[in-house]
């Protein structure tokens, strides 16, 4: 099932967390894992079961 819950910043850095993430780390790493897991990316995985 879908989560349907709407994509806010606090859901995003959830994610992304799970994936390295962190408002620590140098710009360049953060931009590259946000532009990897972009909404409809994070959606997906979500529905996927990640």
């Amino acid at each position: 099932m879908p989560n349907e819950e709407p994509m806010t910043q606090e859901r995003r850095e959830a994610f992304w967390r799970q994936h390295g993430w962190s408002p620590e780390l140098p710009e360049d790493q953060r931009k590259k894992i946000e532009d990897y897991w972009s909404d409809t990316e994070i959606q997906e995985a979500e529905a996927l079961g990640f």
